[in-house]
């Protein structure tokens, strides 16, 4: 089994509780540029005290300017997401929303970046449609319905391939950890500008933020972790390889949301969200 396989299930897997603890968030009504502000800072820490202490790693100030956009288009996609999941449960939101960046990702991968695919690879995309089907329908003969937020959801789409991209071609040159940490304080920076011009909208006194921060510190602690396995898993193999694979997170916190959120579990939701991680698993062949 190759190396780049097992740091993206093992980073996928351990992002799935991140995104579990997400929608907690969100279910408590922190605010979403709060939520991504604070995320980001601890992520940039967690993973920036790893990289100096064993990594060796090295920040420069071109490769954090350099940053600046791949940071910009994770911190607005991150905000609105979050938007979003006030309002959906996670276990329909983050099927849909990683089949969507999958299958683009997988195309302008192919596209742009001209790597090579083949026939079950586009099986894969028929298989990822019908799971896709199943995981928003509220009956199996119903037709689902897209309302405001799954098109909003799928407005977001080429920003991630955007940024998506932008990883893959970057981490050419860049070392993956001190990539992703440019990134998170970039987006951090930029936040922090946007919660100042907010600050009458947004409630970030101590009071407010002491409960949120520790609920933040957990949820960092396995986003960071995610992060240092997928930038690693990136510098390894193609982009048309380790993003598929984002399937392993959406069975994650499919059941992680139906025992810890309390969320509905539908039969024939968890039967599409495992047929996304079988088309999945097929574009990733």
């Amino acid at each position: 089994m190759e190396l780049w396989f097992v740091y993206t299930i093992l980073g996928y897997m351990i992002g799935a509780v991140a995104g579990t603890l997400d929608k907690y968030m969100m279910n408590q009504e922190y605010h979403p540029v709060t939520t991504v502000l604070l995320r980001t800072l601890f992520n940039a820490v967690f993973l920036g005290t790893a990289g100096f202490l064993f990594l060796n790693m090295h920040l420069t100030l071109s490769l954090v300017l350099l940053a600046a956009i791949p940071a910009f288009l994770l911190a607005f996609s991150f905000v609105v997401y979050l938007f979003v999941l006030q309002k959906k449960n996670a276990s329909e939101i983050q099927p849909f929303s990683q089949s969507l960046d999958t299958l683009f990702i997988f195309l302008a991968s192919i596209i742009l970046l001209r790597e090579p695919a083949r026939l079950e690879n586009y099986i894969g995309i028929l298989v990822v449609v019908i799971g896709v089907y199943l995981v928003l329908s509220e009956h199996i003969t119903k037709v689902p319905r897209l309302d405001r937020s799954l098109l909003i959801i799928i407005a977001l789409v080429p920003i991630d391939i955007a940024y998506a991209l932008l990883v893959k071609t970057f981490l050419g040159t860049a070392d993956p950890i001190a990539l992703v940490v440019s990134i998170y304080l970039m987006a951090f920076f930029m936040l922090t500008i946007v919660s100042l011009l907010l600050r009458r909208h947004i409630n970030n006194k101590p009071a407010f933020l002491k409960p949120q921060i520790r609920i933040v510190l957990v949820a960092s602690l396995f986003a960071a972790t995610a992060a240092a396995f997928l930038y690693t898993a990136l510098s390894q193999a193609n982009a048309s390889k380790v993003y598929p694979m984002a399937g392993v997170s959406s069975v994650t916190v499919f059941l992680l949301a139906t025992v810890f959120l309390q969320e509905k579990f539908h039969k024939h939701k968890f039967i599409g969200t495992l047929i996304v991680v079988v088309g999945i698993y097929l574009i990733s062949l």
